[in-house]
Order: structure tokens, then C-alpha cells, then sequence
């Protein structure tokens, strides 16, 4: 299944880019994003499941061993931890976190495995390699 990772790759390319999160960790689209997009980085973040921390680049990989379940899993026990999801789970958890992985599959979809991606809000590119100096 193609999934969503945190890469440093082609970090250095946007004067903007910051890379916070775990090399290769599982990320999604932060939870709740700051009014003024413009002024912080969350409109171009993704964050990982199991640091917490932010990026700006995530790379599409596949990973056939991976099932839906075990992906599902993932995500839920990262924005559990995180706080993002009651630990006495009700029908509220149910509905963010199907809207989360929506989302993720919503991106990876199109995109073929091991391309580099950024994002602005909702719109999402991929990343070319590093800019020569």
C-alpha cells in the first residue's frame, strides 16, 4: 500500500523548508492549522506519527507488507499519544480519524511511489531535487 513518509530529501530547495520530524517515520496532515497560514509553516507541514515533529517534504512509498489495518493502527496510536484522539475511544475518534486517512489516501493515490512532495494548504506538488548553489 503507498503511504506517506517523512524524508529530508530535497530539503534546502524552499528558503522555507524545516525538517523536525523522524527520517522515514509515518506522517499526515496536521490536525488543526494555525488562521494566518501565511505568517508559520503549517500550511506547508506534514506531521510524523511517531516524533510529533514537522516537515515540509514527505516522499510516497510503498510498502506491500504494510496492510490497511496495520496502517490505520499506526496513525491512530500516533495522534492518540499526541492527544488528537480520546484514549476511551467514542464515535468522535472514529470520524477524525477516517477523515484522516481519507486524506492521506486522497494524496498518495495519483502520485507514483518514491516522488518527493510538498504542500500548500491543500494543494500538493512534487519536489525536484536540490536546487543548485
Amino acid at each position: 500500500m503507498k503511504v506517506l513518509i517523512a524524508t529530508d530529501s530535497t530539503q534546502g530547495n524552499r528558503g522555507d523548508d524545516y525538517f523536525f520530524a523522524l527520517e522515514g517515520e509515518l506522517v499526515y496532515l496536521p490536525i488543526i492549522e494555525h488562521a494566518v497560514l501565511d505568517r508559520c509553516g503549517f500550511a506547508q507541514g506534514f506531521a510524523g506519527v511517531a516524533s510529533a515533529k514537522a516537515t515540509t517534504t514527505a516522499m510516497v512509498v510503498d510498502r506491500p507488507e504494510l496492510t490497511t489495518h496495520d496502517w490505520s493502527v499506526a496513525i491512530a496510536d500516533g495522534l492518540t499519544s499526541q492527544g488528537w484522539l480520546e484514549d476511551d475511544w467514542c464515535d468522535a475518534n472514529d470520524d477524525l480519524l477516517e477523515q484522516v486517512l481519507a486524506d492521506l489516501e486522497a494524496i498518495v493515490d495519483p502520485i507514483a511511489p518514491n516522488t518527493v512532495i510538498e504542500r500548500n494548504g491543500t494543494d500538493f506538488f512534487p519536489r525536484h531535487g536540490r536546487l543548485a548553489a
